[in-house]
Order: structure tokens, then sequence, then C-alpha cells
């Protein structure tokens, strides 16, 4: 093949960087590199770690067909790698990243590490499978299978470390483009007299149908009929194959879940500081409260094993844990806060007195507990390269407001329902309307919000909440139902059935928020 060798890592002491690079002057998107690969790495039906997407540009008669040959781009620095909590995903010395099928545990997480869409989850194993350059063929000498069979021989597979392989010598003439290089994944596939639409989705859309008139699985035509008004592109995407969204519902609602619990472990910090101070504090809403906090931190853990693929290899975080993961992270600061509050638990009940020293102690380390775990999960969307609306500036504040707003609303809800107040309503409603106007403040914001490099990217998919299909739910439930309305009717001293009203707008407003803000981010095709 053309200028690919194969060097055994033992006879090197540099280590190697496999690559490709695509010559789209002599493809003819014949499909033989997806038909090949799928044949050598027995990929499933509908899956792909390889495939040809068709761009069209023009008016009748004057149209113009290109393809663009997509797939993993080995990337130098790798996201999937970082955000794989165990560590299933490596970078091999050859420069190849690979996915270790025992340890996987079907989180999804590298598949919105990705921003070249590149991964896939085997619905038949529960696992992630992606482009591994053909590893079993390149250790015994062979070029991967795409590239043989490829009769125009536009894919030329090659070592981009060594200076003398065609491919680094293809590099080194400085006509190669490559995709996303703005997402600062140094990508190892590059492209030579590719058409810009293939490779950049920003300059196309598909609102104006596919070939044989049938849509991708995933694809949502009202935010591809959108694009195309709002943004006049003249490329149209009319063959590319599915990438549906790997999160849903129960990502929503692990968002909830893990809000209403942070919330409202800070809404019982005041009241537990309030002990032997002589107000008047009911020890059972204290440990209601706490409970309330427990009991949705259990939500959240049952959330995220449900969501695996492989939930019966949930432990592997713990066993294999990726200390680089945020997913990794932040189970480590579930289970800490867990333990403070359970300790909190076991304290007032039995009425233990831990002096003012350590009382101080164990409340400050319960109050970061609940603020880490209200808010790690903006870094672990920050390691999700493919998602730049999740990557937006300011989303752990945004989240912390969050949770500022759902464990008081729950608490102000079940205390005025009960009558059971103790102190729990006027702490809990200060609480709100710290949490409701940080909430409005960055919505009215986010514009502003943008990921370094990823500015225009990010504003693409912004819109989306501000103009395009989401925009009725993030205004009118999210920010109106869920912001507005509970803070005037909070900001004054109404009867306690406006304030029931108020907290119960707020949690309906945040749960419909988050869920919008799960679904916008993975609305756009990111290939």
């Amino acid at each position: 093949m053309l200028g690919f060798v194969f060097r055994p890592d033992a006879e090197v002491e540099t280590r190697l960087q496999f690559g490709f690079v695509i010559d789209h002057s002599r493809c003819i998107g014949c499909h033989a590199c997806t038909v090949a690969c799928k044949a050598e790495n027995d990929v499933p039906l509908g899956k792909f770690r390889t495939w040809v997407k068709y761009v069209e540009q023009g008016e009748f008669p004057r149209v113009k067909r290109s393809f663009a040959v997509l797939r993993c781009n080995q990337c130098s620095d790798a996201p999937c790698v970082a955000i794989c909590p165990v560590r299933a995903l490596s970078k091999r010395p050859d420069g190849i990243v690979d996915i270790d099928p025992e340890r996987c545990i079907g989180c999804k997480s590298c598949l919105q590490g990705c921003p070249y869409d590149a991964l896939y989850i085997n619905d038949d194993t529960g696992l992630a499978e992606k482009c591994h350059f053909c590893a079993h063929r390149t250790e015994i000498g062979l070029a991967p299978a795409c590239a043989v069979v490829c009769p125009t021989e536009a894919i030329i597979p090659g070592d981009f470390d060594d200076p003398s392989s065609y491919v680094s010598r293809l590099k080194a003439e400085g006509d190669l483009q490559a995709r996303k290089p703005e997402a600062g994944t140094e990508p190892n596939v590059l492209y030579r007299e590719v058409e810009p639409a293939g490779i950049e989705p920003m300059k196309t859309h598909g609102a104006g149908g596919m070939l044989w008139s049938e849509r991708p699985p995933g694809t949502q035509p009202d935010v591809q009929t959108f694009e195309a008004m709002e943004h006049r592109a003249t490329a149209r995407t009319t063959y590319d194959v599915g990438h549906p969204p790997a999160w849903g519902w129960k990502i929503s609602s692990y968002l909830f879940a893990k809000s209403v619990a942070a919330g409202s472990a800070l809404a019982a910090i005041p009241l537990i500081a309030s002990r032997g101070t002589g107000l008047a504090v009911d020890r059972t809403v204290t440990v209601g409260m706490l409970g309330l906090s427990l009991l949705f931190l259990s939500l959240t853990g049952l959330l995220l094993v449900h969501d695996l693929k492989r939930p019966d290899r949930f432990w592997y975080i713990l066993r294999y844990g990726n200390p680089s993961s945020w997913l990794v992270r932040g189970t480590w600061i579930i289970m800490a806060f867990g333990t403070l509050v359970t300790a909190w638990i076991a304290l007032i009940i039995t009425g233990t007195e831990i002096g003012p020293t350590g009382s101080i102690l164990l409340l400050s380390l319960t109050g970061l507990g609940a603020v880490l775990t209200a808010s790690y999960t903006a870094w672990l969307f920050a390691q999700a390269k493919g998602r730049v609306l999740w990557m937006q500036r300011g989303l752990a504040l945004g989240l912390l407001a969050h949770a500022c707003t759902a464990g008081p609303a729950l608490i102000m809800v079940l205390a005025l329902a009960t009558g059971l107040d103790g102190g729990a309503v006027q702490t809990s409603r200060v609480f709100l309307i710290v949490g409701v106007s940080v909430h409005l403040l960055l919505c009215f914001s986010e514009s502003f919000l943008a990921p370094r490099d990823r500015e225009q990217e990010y504003r693409r998919a912004q819109r989306l909440l501000t103009h395009g299909p989401f925009a009725w739910r993030h205004w009118w439930i999210g920010v109106a139902l869920g912001g507005v309305l509970p803070l005037l009717l909070l900001l004054f001293p109404l009867p306690a059935v406006a304030w029931w009203f108020a907290a119960a707008f707020s949690l309906v407003g945040l749960f419909l928020e988050q869920d919008t803000l799960v679904r916008a981010g993975q609305a756009l095709p990111i290939s």
C-alpha cells in the first residue's frame, strides 16, 4: 500500500502515529471502504466505523456532488480517552486509539467526547466500538482493510511520525485539511482536495431531503429546517449515516435528582447550624430535609447505573477508575457527600454533640460536598468535546443555581403541604430566590458564554434554544414559568399558597429546562 510500512514497537525507540491521508481528488464515492470495514470488523447493521457522506451544492441544472470519507481521527489528544471512566479507551504506542472490550461499561460518554461522531454502541454487546486502524492487521504488517480495497488508492495509511513516509511527505506539502482542528484534538486523518462542506457540518444542512427519501435515524427535521432557513447554507447533505442521541431522559432525570439532593442538603445546613442557639428548629424537619437529600442522591446513582449499556459492570468505575474522567471524580464526590449527609442524620437522631469546632468542620465539608455534587457535571460536560452547547462557560454556577432551586423548592412544596415547617419554609425561600435569580441571569447572558475557540459552533447551537425548535420550552417553560413567575411570587409576603405554587412552578420549569439542555445539545449534526 502507498508508503505503508509497519514497524514493530520493539524495534523503535520513539512512538509511532498511524493515521490516514484521504485524497478526494481520487475518491469516487463507491463505499468500498465502508463495506470492507464492515466485513473485516463484523460491524453490526446500522452502525459504521467509516462511511461516505454526500454533499451537493448549486441549483439545478448546475449542481455538483462531492464525497467525504469520515471516520475516527486517531487523535493525538483524544477526548474519548480522557472522558472514559474505566480506561477502556487508550492511546497505543503506535498512535491508534483503541477500546478494550473487557473494560467498557457502555456509559456512552466517549460518544459525547468525540467531536467526529466516530463511536457507536454495539446493541448486541452493549459496548462502544470504533475504527481501530485495523490494529489486528497493522500488527502483522498489513494495511487497514479500507485502504486495501479502495480502487483508486484514495485512502493512504501511514506513520505521521516517520518523516520519510508518504503521508508525512503529503503533510509537509501543506495542502491538507483536518476536521475541526479548533476542538484541540490534533486529528491524524487529513484530507486532500476535499470539499469543505463535506468535513465541516456547519457549512451544510439536511433539510432538502436525502437520497431515497430516507433520513438517518436520530435526525430532527425541525432542527434541519431551522438550520436551512437560519443560515442560508447552499450545501445540502444528501446522504449520511445515522447518529441517534446517546443520552436521553435518564440523564435529564439524573441532573434533576442530583440538583434536588445537593439543594436539600444546602437548605438544611442553616437549620443544622442553628442547633443549640435557642432558635425554634424542628429536629424532625431537619432530618427530613437531609433524608430527602439522601433519597435523591440514591436515585441519582440508580439513574446513572440504569443508563449504562452494561450495568453489570458498574463497579468497574471503582476498580478501573480513570482519575482524569469527571464521571469517576463525580462518583467519588457523590460517595463522599452521601457519607457526610448520613453522618449528620445519625448525629441528629442520636443527639450526639461534636463540639463547635467539629460541627463547623463537618458543616463546611458537607456544604463543599453539596456544591461539588451540584456542579461537577459542568466539568464532565466540558470533556464532551462533541457537544459544544454543554461546554458553555459558567455552567458550574448554573448547575449550582439549579440545586439552590430544586432542593429548596421541593422542601417548600412538602413543608407547605404537610404543615411541617420548623424553619424549612423561610430558609428554602431564601435559597430559592437566589437560585432562580442566578438562573435567570445566566439565561439572559448565555449568548456571551461560548467556550474559547468554539464560539461560532456554540452560537449556532445556542440559537436552537433562543430562536429555534427549543425556544418555546426554553423561554416559556424554563424562563417564564420556572423563573420569572416564581421569583415574582416569592419576593412578596403573599399567602402560603402563592409560595407553594411558586415552588411547584420552579420545579417543573427546572426539570424541563435541564431536559431541553440535554436534548438541544445533541440536536445538531457534528459530522
